[in-house]
C-alpha cells in the first residue's frame, strides 16, 4: 500500500518498475494480501466502517466480504485460496475465518482477551496469531479449525508480527523450518 493523498493499493513489477494504483479511491485501502492462486487480492478498507474487501488481481470487481459495522482487519489467505482469516472486533478482538466469497464467517479464537494478526501456515494446517491472553502480547498458534491454541513465545516482553517461513520465497538448507516474529525467531531443526 502507499500513501499519496489517500491510502491506496499498488502493484509493480518485481524490479520496482511499472507501479499501478489498483484502488485509486479517497479512502483507506490497506493491508493487501494476494491469494495463493494469484487471482485475487484481499485488503481492508475504511468506507464508513473497516471491512475486508476482495478484488481481482487487476484491481477490478471490488467486493465487501464482511460488511459489518465493526472493525474487520488484516486478511490472510489459506494456502488453497478457499478461506480468509482476519481479526474482527465484534464484542472482543478475535480471529475469524470465512470462505473466500465472504460466507460462513466463524469465530476461531472466541476469547475474552485480544487476539489479532492471523497468518496461515504454508501447509494450511495452522494459524499463528498475536494474543494478550497471557497478560502481555505473545505469539500463539492454533489448528486450522481453531482448536488447540498454544503459546509459542511465553516470555515477559511483547512478541508481535508473526510470519511463517515459506520455502517458496526463500533459500534455506533442506529440512529446516522457521517461524519468525518481531525481533525474535523460533527455529526447529
Amino acid at each position: 500500500d502507499s500513501f499519496r493523498g489517500s491510502l491506496d493499493i499498488y502493484v509493480m513489477d518485481a524490479d520496482g518498475g511499472n507501479p499501478r494504483n489498483l484502488t485509486n479511491k479517497l479512502r483507506q485501502d490497506d493491508k493487501p494480501s494476494w491469494s495463493p492462486d494469484s487471482k485475487h487480492i484481499a485488503f481492508d478498507s475504511f468506507r464508513g466502517s473497516l471491512d475486508i474487501y476482495v478484488m481481482d488481481a487487476d484491481g477490478g470487481n471490488p467486493r465487501n466480504l464482511t460488511n459489518k459495522l465493526r472493525q474487520d482487519d488484516k486478511p490472510s489467505w489459506s494456502p488453497d485460496s478457499k478461506h480468509i482469516a482476519f481479526d474482527s472486533f465484534r464484542g472482543s478482538l478475535d480471529i475469524y475465518v470465512m470462505d473466500a466469497d465472504g460466507g460462513n464467517q466463524r469465530n476461531f479464537s472466541n476469547n475474552p482477551f485480544k487476539d489479532w494478526d492471523p497468518s496461515w501456515s504454508p501447509d494450511g494446517k495452522r494459524i499463528v496469531f498475536v494474543s494478550e491472553r497471557a497478560g502481555n502480547r505473545e505469539i500463539y498458534v492454533m489448528d486450522a479449525d481453531g482448536k488447540n491454541p498454544r503459546n509459542l513465545t511465553n516470555n515477559p516482553r511483547h512478541d508481535t508480527d508473526p510470519a511463517w517461513y515459506n520455502p517458496a520465497f526463500a533459500v534455506t538448507p533442506a529440512g529446516k523450518k522457521f517461524t519468525m516474529w518481531g525481533w525474535l525467531k523460533q527455529i526447529s531443526r
